[in-house]
């Protein structure tokens, strides 16, 4: 391969690492800011679970739109589109006057992030078609370095004033990234990407990789969603208020060794086997944090964050591995089934929150937990049975 184009794949891939590590900055700043908004808008935890929703329902419909014509779409004008976008909504975030417009802005933003997610990770797909486990780990170790921030920025700002100022600052961050945009050469998906016709949605998206994975990434979204939300919330039951808010900093910690780890073994472990192993340790790592208190609750958090990092995109790999021509859709169905999870047992736990305690809450990880686990067993069992299939 030529220097030009290594270097044009390498340019990519920071230009896609950056967007998506700043946009994960702003994912992360939700959770700790709920006591805030608590604060200033009066919500009550049931409406507070709707942040994490709020923020994702705009992001699942957009992937889903433009993952299904990604061969189609101009990517030029769309991931331009998206950041710039992305980045107005975050500074309006700044200056919401309550908390339904509040939510109505995460909509908005959602859908802009959405545009640019459904053709950055196909994109790379593509620049890097024998390397994909290695490739999304790093996009997601990225995104890992980005949510630690997050909540290190809610206390800063606090500490200057206002949470408001979270959302002036992160709003800057994205200006990079548009500016990359008006100077890049844009690679042309049109030949390598196919778009999803009505007659290929059942022999692409039927795929039992794609059907078990986008199924455990469903679950295992509700446990990311489920501790972005209302672990630091839990965390102030057992901890000071100032320690409790960087819980969620710790736990997202643990993703950045853990995703270099897993960027380097992934292919020669194997996809399936891999993330097994990572789910049931994380059931059981996950138990043990709802029964301990101080530092031992941080070290554990923080393993927690190893074990949990290598579920998504090792997944998300695994499926596009399977149908790599049609990166688009599977890519906008596993990670929108991500979202999905992530979205909808937040405000599922808002409710068990109000009725039987935080503690009660929090119990439902484990469970979702090994239930990913289990999934993944099935799935590997079905497509032992089946054969290998050739990638379509």
């Amino acid at each position: 391969m030529s220097t030009a184009r290594l270097t044009e794949r390498g340019t990519w891939l920071l230009v896609v690492c950056w967007f998506v590590a700043v946009d994960a900055v702003g994912l992360q700043l939700r959770g700790p800011l709920l006591s805030s908004l608590e604060a200033e808008f009066g919500a009550s935890p049931a409406l507070l679970g709707l942040v994490a929703p709020a923020g994702t329902v705009g992001f699942v419909v957009a992937l889903l739109a433009m993952g299904s014509v990604a061969g189609r779409v101009d990517i030029a004008r769309t991931m331009r589109f998206g950041v710039v976008a992305v980045a107005v909504c975050v500074a309006v975030l700044a200056f919401v006057p309550s908390f339904l417009v509040y939510l109505g802005v995460l909509v908005l933003r959602g859908v802009a992030t959405g545009a640019f997610r459904a053709l950055d990770r196909p994109l790379l797909s593509h620049l890097y078609p024998d390397a994909r486990g290695r490739v999304f780990n790093l996009y997601d170790f990225a995104w890992a370095v980005g949510a630690t921030l997050g909540p290190v920025l809610v206390v800063a700002a606090l500490a200057v004033g206002s949470w408001r100022l979270a959302y002036g600052v992160l709003a800057l961050g994205f200006v990079p990234v548009a500016v990359a945009l008006w100077r890049l050469d844009f690679p042309e998906l049109s030949g390598v990407e196919r778009p999803l016709r009505l007659e290929d949605v059942r022999r692409v998206l039927g795929r039992t990789e794609v059907v078990g994975a986008s199924v455990a990434l469903f679950v295992s979204g509700g446990v990311e969603g489920g501790l972005f939300t209302w672990l630091p919330y839990y965390a102030r039951t057992v901890l000071p208020p100032s320690t409790a808010n960087l819980t969620l900093s710790v736990f997202v910690l643990g993703y950045i060794p853990g995703r270099l780890v897993y960027s380097r073994i992934t292919e020669r472990v194997g996809y399936l086997p891999l993330v097994i192993t990572l789910s049931v340790g994380g059931a059981g790592v996950l138990a043990a944090v709802l029964t301990l208190t101080g530092t031992p609750l941080l070290v554990a958090v923080f393993l927690l964050g190893v074990l949990w990092s290598g579920v998504f995109p090792t997944l998300a790999a695994y499926a596009m591995s399977a149908v790599p021509s049609y990166g688009g859709p599977v890519n906008a169905v596993t990670t929108g089934a991500g979202y999905f999870g992530l979205a909808v047992f937040p405000p599922l736990m808002g409710l068990v929150l109000e009725r039987s305690g935080v503690e009660a809450a929090l119990s439902v990880l484990p469970v979702l937990a090994a239930a990913t686990g289990l999934c993944l067993v099935a799935t590997f069992l079905a497509v032992r049975r089946r054969g290998h299939a050739a990638p379509v």
